[in-house]
């Protein structure tokens, strides 16, 4: 295969990220262009990734915005036939790049490839969905090679730059989780394919490019289920998800006293996120500290 460098623009987010950006960065040591958005970090986050590769682009974004707008944001700079889109916290070799475009290059339908992920425990991740799901969930045992699938997990996404651009990117009225079923079930009404290969393996730290805290819990269990049900709505129906939605408002209501009464705090702060979310989604509101919608809303 000739450089199949010159085909990739690798595209990655940045928020608080320096803990994991040597990492990252190492595995691209041959990229020939990165275009990295700074999600308005405060640690240095873009003047180091700048310092550690000298093919580094910076798009400096003024305030945070997640993950689908920013995405979008590097997207329009790209004119590559590829683009290789990761999270800040893995690190793979030259062999799992090569082997994921060896495995794009075999199927001309293909709109994305994902490789086998290894977590922070040495274990072994692989979601699937099935046609028409909206939930994913790991398979014990992945298959051997390439296999077709309507889910591929966005730590490490081998793009066709042609499908995006038909598909106008993630949902930016998402703020971050469930970006990634949301095109993966466009990519599938598009008529294009989706694939894992389990010979190319990226080793994941899952979320280490964050300190956890307090307010960090409660901003991922908010977004987690605000964009479950806005999920729902878009693809399975509103009026179901409004009626699951006040059903977990209950229990996300009980599940945080009894955390009180058991001292839990972080249980309390996270089921009360969850509340929190429910009520916005309830009432009809944008994602995660947004006063409109970034598209029109879909339901």
């Amino acid at each position: 295969m000739s450089d199949f460098w010159d085909r990739i623009t690798v595209v990655f987010i940045v928020h608080n990220s320096v803990s994991v950006l040597a990492g990252a960065l190492e595995s691209l040591a041959k990229a020939k262009r990165i275009i990295v958005i700074d999600n308005a970090s405060s640690d240095g986050s873009a003047a180091l990734a700048k310092s550690l590769h000298d093919r580094v682009e910076i798009i400096h974004n003024p305030d945070n915005t997640g993950v689908s707008m920013p995405s979008n944001m590097a997207f329009k700079e790209v004119d590559t036939e590829l683009i290789l889109h990761m999270n800040p916290d893995v690190q793979f070799d030259n062999a799992c790049v090569e082997r994921l475009v060896a495995s794009m290059d075999a199927d001309p339908n293909a709109a994305v490839i994902s490789p086998m992920i290894i977590n922070a425990n040495d274990d072994q991740e692989i979601d699937v969905m099935g046609p028409g799901e909206i939930e994913h969930r790991k398979i014990a045992v992945p298959p051997e090679g390439p296999f077709c699938t309507w889910y591929v997990c966005g730590s490490v996404w081998l793009w066709r730059n042609e499908a995006i651009k038909k598909l106008d990117g993630f949902d930016s009225n998402i703020f971050l989780y469930n970006e990634d079923v949301d095109i993966c079930v466009r990519v599938s009404q598009a008529g294009y394919s989706l694939i894992v290969d389990t010979e190319a393996v990226i080793h994941h730290g899952g979320g280490a490019s964050e300190r956890i805290s307090y307010k960090t819990r409660w901003r991922k269990d908010w977004n987690l289920i605000w964009s479950h049900f806005y999920l729902k709505s878009k693809h399975v129906g509103h009026t179901a998800a409004c009626k699951e939605a006040r059903e977990k408002r209950r229990e996300y209501a009980c599940n945080a006293m009894i955390g009180a009464l058991l001292l839990r705090p972080k249980t309390v702060v996270g089921q009360l996120a969850r509340v929190s979310a429910v009520n916005r989604f309830l009432k009809g509101g944008p994602s995660w500290l947004r006063t409109t919608w970034a598209r029109p809303r879909p339901y």
